[in-house]
C-alpha cells in the first residue's frame, strides 16, 4: 500500500512539473532572441507598410509608395493606383511624382519623360552637370551657393572635380545643392552640416565626414529617383548616418533586401537603430528585419529597441507547438509591455517545473522513505538545485541558440568609389571582440553543477554529524568519504577537458575561459567544504576522540 501511495504522490509531482514546464515554454520571451507573436501583437494599432503607402500616394511621392509596397510584397494596389496616376500627370513619370522644381531641370535637358530614371544616371554626363550648375546658379539660398563654391576643394576620398575623374563628386555636390534647395534636409541636418562646412578649412576629421556624406549621397543618388531619394534624405539627422546608410544599402544580401531597409528608413523616420542592428548582421538578421517591417511600424520599433533576431522554433517546440500556440497568442500582448517580468517569470516557473518534475521522477519507484523535504533545509536546497538543473536543460531545449550564437563586433565595411563605378571594399578584420552568450551559459553551468556537488556533501557531513556513535568511528567515516569531498575538484577537471574538447571539434562557440572556470569552481568549492566545514570539524572530533580515550584508560587501568 506504501509503495501505491508514494508512487501515486510521485507521479502526481512528475505530471505538476511537466504542466509548469509547459507553461514555462507558452511565456514568448527568451535570452536572445524575440518572438514573432510578440512582434504581431506590438504592431497592432500602429502604421503598416499598405497604409504608409498609401500616405505617399496621397502625398504624390508615387515611386517612394511603390517602393515600400514592393518591399511589402503586396504592390498590386499601390502599382494601379501610380499607374492611374500617371496615366493623368505624364510629367511626373522622371521624378516619380509631383516635383515641380526636378521637373524644370529634367526637361531642360531634353531626357526622354516616359522612364523614372535613377538620379546618378541624370548626372553622369558632364553637359548635364553643367546644365544643372547654370540651374542652380540661379538660386539665391547660401547653402546652395556653398554646395557650388565646394567644387573646387581638394579632396581625398574621391577625386577632385577638377580632375577627369572628378564627376562622382561633382554629381554628388549639384545632388546635394539640389536637395538644399528644395528643402528636403531636416532643420537637424542642416544645423551639422553648417558646423561640418565651417569646421572643414581647419579639421581634416571634417573635410572626411563630409567625403562620406557624399559617398553616401552617390550612393543613393546611383539606386534611386529623385522622388525615392528626396523622401530616403529627409529621415537623415546628420551626415554620418548618410554614409551609414550607403554602407548597409551595398552590404545587403540581395536587392530585395536593399529595397526593405529604404522601405524602413521611410516608416522608422531614424537611421541610427536600423544601422546597429544591420551593420555586421547576417541573411538571418535581414530576413528578421524584412519580416518586422512587413508587420508594422510597432514590430520593427520593438525589434530594433530589442536588438534580437526573430525565434525560430526548436525541435522539442515544434512537436508541443499544438498545445502551447493558443497560449503564446494569449500571452504576448504581456510580453509586449513586461519583457523582463516575463522572462523573470518564465525563469521561476522552470524552475518549479524542474523541481516537480525531477523529484517526482527520482521518487517514484523509491521504496525508502524520506524526511519531508520542507523538514530538511538541506534537501530541500538539494531539490531546488536539481530543478535549477532541469530549468538549464529546459532552456537549452527551448532556446539553443542561446548557447550557440555568437556576435563578432568587426570594423564596418568602407564605401569606396573609383571614377563612376561604385566598388564596396570589405576591410580586413584585425580585432575581433566575442561577447557570446554561450560562454555565460557555460559558466553558469557550472556554477550550478559545482553548487549543487557542495550541497550534497554537507548533506552527507551532515548525516554523519546526527550519527549516533563515537568520534573515532565518526573520523573513520569522514576518511571514507574523502573521495566524495574531492568530487567538486574531480568535476571542474573533467569540465576543463570536455571544454576544451568540445572547442577544438567547434561543437560550441564558448571562449576558453569557460573551460577554465570549470577547474576554478572546483577549486573553490573543494576549498569551501574542506577548510571551512571538513577542517573544523574534524578539529572538534579528533579532541572528543581523545577524551574518550582518556575516559577509557580511567576506566580500565
Amino acid at each position: 500500500m506504501y509503495f501505491i501511495a508514494n508512487f501515486t504522490t510521485s507521479l502526481i509531482r512528475f505530471v505538476v512539473g511537466c504542466a509548469v514546464l509547459l507553461l514555462a515554454a507558452s511565456i514568448p520571451v527568451y535570452f536572445v532572441s524575440i518572438d514573432k507573436e510578440v512582434l504581431l501583437s506590438a504592431s497592432k494599432g500602429t502604421q503598416t507598410p499598405s497604409s504608409l503607402a498609401n500616405v505617399y500616394i496621397d502625398g504624390a511621392k508615387i515611386s517612394a509608395a511603390t517602393l515600400i509596397a514592393n518591399a511589402d510584397g503586396d504592390a498590386q494596389e499601390i502599382i494601379k493606383q501610380a499607374d492611374a496616376l500617371y496615366k493623368s500627370h505624364p510629367k511626373w513619370i522622371p521624378a516619380g511624382g509631383d516635383e515641380p522644381f526636378f521637373e524644370a531641370f529634367y526637361f531642360s535637358i531634353g531626357l526622354p519623360s516616359d522612364k523614372t530614371p535613377k538620379v546618378y544616371w541624370i548626372m553622369s554626363l558632364e553637359e548635364r552637370r553643367k546644365k544643372l550648375l547654370e540651374f542652380l546658379k540661379e538660386s539665391g539660398t547660401p547653402l546652395v551657393k556653398k554646395f557650388i563654391e565646394l567644387r573646387s576643394m581638394e579632396s581625398h576620398l574621391l577625386p577632385p572635380v577638377y580632375s577627369s575623374a572628378g564627376a562622382p563628386l561633382d554629381a554628388a555636390l549639384l545632388s546635394g545643392a539640389l536637395l538644399v534647395q528644395t528643402g528636403d534636409f531636416s532643420p537637424r541636418f542642416l544645423r551639422n552640416l553648417n558646423a561640418c562646412l565651417e569646421k572643414m578649412p581647419f579639421e581634416l576629421a571634417e573635410r572626411e565626414k563630409f567625403e562620406k556624406f557624399c559617398i553616401g549621397l552617390l550612393t543613393i543618388s546611383q539606386n534611386f529617383d529623385w522622388t525615392q531619394m528626396r523622401c530616403i534624405c529627409a529621415s537623415f539627422e546628420g551626415l554620418t548616418q548618410v554614409y551609414e546608410f550607403g554602407l548597409l544599402f551595398k552590404s545587403a544580401p540581395t536587392p530585395h533586401f536593399a529595397n526593405t531597409l529604404a522601405a524602413a528608413l521611410l516608416m522608422s523616420g531614424d537611421e541610427s537603430p536600423i544601422f546597429n542592428y544591420l551593420r555586421n548582421g547576417d541573411k538571418r538578421r535581414w530576413s528578421d528585419f524584412a519580416f518586422a517591417f512587413t508587420c508594422g511600424e510597432g514590430a520593427l520599433k520593438l525589434l530594433l529597441e530589442q536588438d534580437k533576431p526573430v525565434y525560430r522554433n526548436s525541435e522539442p517546440i515544434r512537436l508541443i507547438s499544438p498545445i502551447i500556440d493558443p497560449l503564446i497568442a494569449n500571452i504576448a500582448p504581456f510580453a509586449v509591455e513586461f519583457p523582463i517580468g516575463m522572462l523573470v517569470s518564465k525563469i521561476f516557473l522552470a524552475i518549479i517545473g524542474g523541481y516537480f518534475f525531477i523529484r517526482g521522477l527520482l521518487r517514484m519507484f523509491r521504496i525508502r522513505r524520506d524526511t519531508p523535504s520542507w523538514r530538511s533545509p538541506l534537501a530541500l536546497v538539494r531539490g531546488l538545485l536539481e530543478g535549477t538543473m532541469v530549468a538549464l536543460f529546459f532552456f537549452i531545449l527551448v532556446e539553443p541558440d542561446a548557447f550557440k550564437i555568437k556576435i563578432e563586433n568587426a570594423p564596418a565595411p568602407e564605401l569606396k568609389f573609383t571614377i563612376d563605378k561604385f566598388i564596396n571594399t570589405i576591410g580586413e578584420e584585425t580585432m575581433k571582440l566575442d561577447t557570446d552568450t554561450a560562454t555565460l551559459a557555460a559558466i553558469g553551468f557550472f556554477l550550478v553543477v559545482q553548487f549543487t556537488v557542495y550541497v550534497f556533501c554537507l548533506i552527507r557531513l551532515s548525516s554523519i554529524k546526527r550519527m549516533k556513535a563515537p568520534a573515532s568511528l565518526k573520523l573513520r567515516l569522514l576518511d571514507n568519504e574523502d573521495n566524495l569531498f574531492d568530487l567538486g575538484l574531480y568535476i571542474g577537471l573533467a569540465g576543463t577537458v570536455a571544454s576544451l574538447i568540445l572547442l577544438t571539434f567547434g561543437i560550441i562557440t564558448a571562449s576558453l575561459m569557460a573551460g577554465y572556470t570549470s577547474t576554478l569552481f572546483g577549486i573553490l568549492f573543494t576549498a569551501l567544504v574542506k577548510v571551512v566545514h571538513l577542517r573544523k570539524y574534524k578539529r572538534k572530533l579528533l579532541v572528543e576522540a581523545e577524551g574518550e580515550s582518556c575516559l577509557k584508560e580511567n576506566l580500565h587501568p
